[in-house]
């Protein structure tokens, strides 16, 4: 969190807020004044070039829309210039920025809850709706009924109680381009990034995992810089992505740093609540304060460094392709079973704790919600899915965990860089489908990394090489995958993040000790009283996605019923 701006106009009276133009600064942040810019993030890169404060302020004083739309995400700034304010997210939405409009007043602010607090609001039904199945939101959508995400490649202006929002991006290029083409420009796209990046910061620490995504970045940096080079990952000793991790870090001459949870049992309740209480509330109730928890618990820990991080590569992939026909339409079917099989699967509250008639409007909102989304890009399917992925899942879902480390940790994506955003988009959907593009990048960029089998899956080799045994491991792990989901849509149960197992046991724990923290929620439309009741006398044990959303929804109900109280005073 970081400011927050209400713009009234001269002729209105609002409630006791007086006309003109109010701000608000907390934290670390020094107050807005008029020609003063406020940089939202800790990291400031245009492409390969670092960016000061300075040029931030030219680019937000200048309109500069090109340097807007090419600065790395994670992004956000504000500025005041006499009684205007300029606020501003990065081209994916990343850092997330909130608007309301009232009565003769405007406000926007990095926090939702405080925009709640400015005048009366309620709970926004679509919005618990979807957060209930998917566990993030859809569609700019908050908690708050009145209380709206700024979209993607947008800035924010308000001026006499008046909001405009002023796009930065143009129109993505519907020109394809070839799978040779976009291996050999990503190639150097990468190399050249990571290269200046280490220049400007010998000391960066790759965050390295198992997986494929940080596998490419560690390929795309010159093996001379490699021996020394620091890098870190999460989880136990003895688990898969650590244990490769290691290898490679041995291999390479690195230095290897392992960071986890130990300790996290030993909270007391109300600790454990506190610190998923707070991490909801850096999150904006917007996603799973429980994996956020676990997450900062651990990164307590980790020595001090720039990061390297590999989120961004799951857009290359076709994440979310489900069925042959590409190239046909959007349809309410192929929607539902995306939603179902592949989306509601692993944060969805367990069906029991809700009541029955929010229950079944909650599926029906969810799935409209779906729908519209994957509608109004109007591609075809499998695109479609690729807009549904980068637009909605990573701004929403992503970007709600990387504002607040953003904000106090300098950390970069490559892979969310402008220019690769726009070679995926370019991209034919067969070439990235199974993970083709990934693979060729990775046998382009190191051959012998890329003949190393990844966690859970085989060697980046094998999605490129023909033949039937590579065709076989690769539908062995396609099968593997598919038997998990189905095991989890049985269970309706999902994979809990790194230590939210630990936490949501501490959190019902402290729920019990002091149970009318959720007791109001009976009253609510949305939770059933008899399994509240059966949770808070020790009969049931809610799992860790149940949990988040309740722990959300409280925190949430209790700012609407302080709604414009603070305002008033």
């Amino acid at each position: 969190m970081a400011a927050a701006v209400v713009s009234v106009a001269p002729e209105a009276a609002c409630g006791g807020t007086r006309s003109g133009l109010q701000t608000a600064t907390w934290g670390a942040y020094e107050p807005l004044a008029d020609g003063r810019t406020l940089v939202l993030t800790r990291e400031l890169r245009r492409r390969n070039l670092g960016v000061d404060p300075e040029d931030v302020a030219r680019m937000l004083a200048g309109r500069d829309r090109k340097a807007l739309a090419e600065m790395l995400p994670t992004f956000g700034a504000v500025q005041q210039a006499g009684n205007a304010i300029t606020a501003t997210t990065d081209a994916l939405g990343f850092r997330h920025l909130y608007y309301r409009v009232g009565d003769g007043w405007a406000a926007v602010s990095t926090s939702a809850r405080v925009l709640a607090a400015l005048a009366p609001t309620s709970l926004d039904d679509e919005g618990l709706a979807v957060q209930s199945l998917l566990g993030w939101q859809l569609r700019g959508r908050s908690l708050f009924e009145s209380v709206t995400k700024v979209p993607a490649g947008r800035s924010v202006e308000l001026r006499d109680g008046l909001l405009g929002l002023d796009a930065f991006t143009d129109e993505p290029d519907e020109e394809r381009i070839g799978l040779t083409e976009g291996v050999a420009s990503m190639s150097s796209m990468l190399r050249g990034y990571l290269d200046a990046y280490l220049d400007d910061h010998p000391d960066a620490i790759l965050q390295l995992t198992g997986g494929q995504d940080s596998r490419l970045l560690l390929s795309a940096i010159d093996p001379r810089r490699r021996r020394g080079l620091r890098v870190v990952t999460l989880g136990r000793p003895d688990s898969p992505d650590v244990r490769i991790a290691a290898g490679l870090a041995d291999r390479h001459g690195m230095s290897h740093e392992i960071i986890g949870v130990d300790g996290l049992d030993t909270l007391d309740p109300e600790e454990a609540y506190a610190r998923c209480a707070a991490a909801a509330g850096a999150i904006e109730l917007g996603a799973d304060p429980l994996a956020w928890a676990a997450l900062d618990f651990a990164e307590a820990r980790a020595m001090p460094g720039p990061r390297i991080s590999g989120l961004g590569g799951e857009v290359a992939r076709g994440f979310y392709y489900l069925g042959r026909d590409g190239d046909g339409p959007v349809t309410q079917a192929r929607a539902r079973r995306l939603a179902d099989w592949r989306m509601f699967v692993n944060e969805a509250v367990e069906s029991s704790a809700l009541r029955p008639a929010f229950r079944e409007r909650a599926r029906e909102i969810a799935h409209a919600e779906v729908l519209a989304a994957l509608a109004e890009s109007g591609r075809s399917w499998f695109e479609a899915t690729d807009d549904l992925y980068l637009g909605q899942r990573m701004q929403h879902w992503a970007g709600a965990t990387e504002s607040p480390v953003s904000a106090r940790r300098r950390i970069v994506n490559p892979m969310l860089d402008d220019r690769w955003i726009a070679t995926v988009r370019a991209l034919a959907s067969a070439d990235k489908m199974g993970s083709r593009f990934l693979a060729r990048l990775q046998v382009e960029l190191d051959i012998e990394l890329a003949r190393l089998p990844l966690e859970g899956r085989p060697s980046p080799a094998t999605y490129v090489t023909p033949g039937w045994r590579s065709s076989w491991r690769r539908g062995a792990t396609m099968m593997t995958k598919a038997g998990r989901k189905l095991g989890q849509r049985v269970r309706r149960r999902g994979r809990p993040p790194v230590g939210g197992e630990i936490l949501a046991d501490g959190v019902v724990t402290y729920w019990r000790i002091h149970p009318e923290t959720v007791s109001g929620l009976a009253e609510t439309e949305v939770v059933e009283p008899s399994w509240l009741d059966d949770v808070l006398v020790g009969r049931h044990d809610p799992g860790p996605g149940t949990v988040a959303f309740l722990l959300n929804l409280s925190l949430a109900a209790g700012a609407v019923r302080h709604s414009g109280v603070t305002a008033a005073r």
